[in-house]
């Protein structure tokens, strides 16, 4: 199982999701959670839209309880991953990871 999530705010370097409360993310993260559970391989992937990250991080001051629920998530079993976007008028590409700091 995969759950992506679409990352928009960059602060000094880190990418940070999300920007706003997100009850349906922290839905997400227990269904990931479940799902280890029940034996299945499950991810959540972070892709940052800018090229001016250089990690990724939960922004807790805007959702608190989602910062939880991925570290809690994480705990269980459910891999995390960060990958920051190189933009161009033409397109949008993901371009390489970065760490995810939990």
């Amino acid at each position: 199982y995969v759950e992506v999530k679409s990352v928009t705010l960059v602060e000094n370097g880190v990418g940070l999701f999300p920007d706003a409360p997100t009850e349906r993310g922290r839905r997400h993260m227990a269904s990931l959670a479940s799902a280890v559970r029940r034996g299945h391989r499950a991810a959540v992937v972070f892709v940052i839209q800018r090229g001016d990250a250089v990690a990724f991080s939960t922004n807790r001051s805007a959702d608190p309880l989602f910062s939880d629920s991925l570290a809690n998530a994480t705990q269980h079993g459910v891999e995390a991953y960060a990958y920051r976007c190189q933009v161009s008028r033409a397109a949008i590409q993901i371009s390489d990871a970065v760490p995810v700091q939990l």
